[in-house]
């Protein structure tokens, strides 16, 4: 599930952004076009209820596009094609609907605004894609697989008592309240300041710190592969090499993350590699 939608707080934080677009967009048309202050109003909630429907839609091509597996030269293709397909979609069907609601004699006087408009619009498309892109953990295409040096390093010792440590844990979603066992846990990844909770039957979003995971999860059974993920061990089914001294894991349920050179030596430890 889209994450700016698994709670309420994001959700209205997401929405009052397009809301707040809209009103700026209102105020500059009124200075550049000489047309009624509510089709200004309408024109203004039209193309920002576009822009965030459409928001949504590339967070999933972010996610599940896998762009860095491609070459330079096919990820700025791809880039400039979806660039140029959100922005036509979003231009072509916010006119539509003024010109159907008002008629083709107003939507004359928006046409001079087109330019400034796609501009706009070409600027907030690269800043949505930009935060969906630092946001989202990137999913990697395995190459070969490799025997991986040996290497020798002392495991850190955690601090937290067996009895503190986490057996379950409950999640609040609207009414309900769900409760996650430890067990079926594949990954925990870092989502601002919340924790996304991955489990073969979906993902729960946790108002909690990495930190606080990274010393309650068993460590024997957890590691922090990287600065955002902690990984299930006994989720993980193979090792990979990725980009020189990076890896890559697949998981269980054919979930890859790419691991940091000090979360993949961890691993190692956790795995008695």
């Amino acid at each position: 599930m889209q994450p700016l939608l698994t709670n309420t707080t994001k959700t209205l934080q997401y929405f009052l952004l397009w809301m707040v677009y809209g009103i700026i967009q209102v105020l500059a048309l009124s200075l550049l076009t000489a047309i009624p202050d509510w089709v200004l109003w309408l024109d203004g909630f039209v193309h920002a209820a576009l822009f965030s429907g459409i928001g949504l839609v590339l967070w999933n091509v972010v996610k599940f596009g896998n762009f860095d597996a491609l070459t330079l030269y096919q990820r700025l293709v791809n880039q400039i094609a979806m660039a140029v397909l959100s922005l036509g979609l979003w231009l072509g069907a916010g006119y539509g609907i003024i010109y159907l609601i008002v008629g083709e004699e107003i939507v004359t006087k928006l046409i001079p605004v087109l330019p400034m408009r796609g501009l706009i619009g070409l600027l907030i498309y690269l800043i949505i894609l930009l935060y969906f892109r630092n946001s989202v953990l990137s999913v990697k295409q395995p190459e070969e697989q490799i025997e991986i040096p040996f290497i020798i390093e002392e495991k850190p010792i955690k601090k937290t008592p067996e009895s503190e440590l986490l057996e379950r844990i409950a999640v609040k979603s609207g009414t309900k309240i769900h409760v996650v066992l430890i067990p079926d846990i594949l990954y925990l990844q870092a989502d601002g300041d919340y924790v996304q909770i991955f489990t073969r039957d979906g993902k729960y979003l946790k108002e909690q710190t990495m930190k606080y995971f990274d010393e309650h999860l068993p460590e024997n059974q957890f590691v922090r592969v990287h600065r955002s993920v902690i990984v299930n061990v006994e989720m993980i089914s193979r090792i990979e090499l990725y980009e020189k001294q990076n890896q890559l894991l697949t998981l269980k349920n054919g979930q890859q993350i790419k691991t940091s050179p000090a979360g993949y030596k961890a691993l190692r430890m956790a795995l008695n590699l």
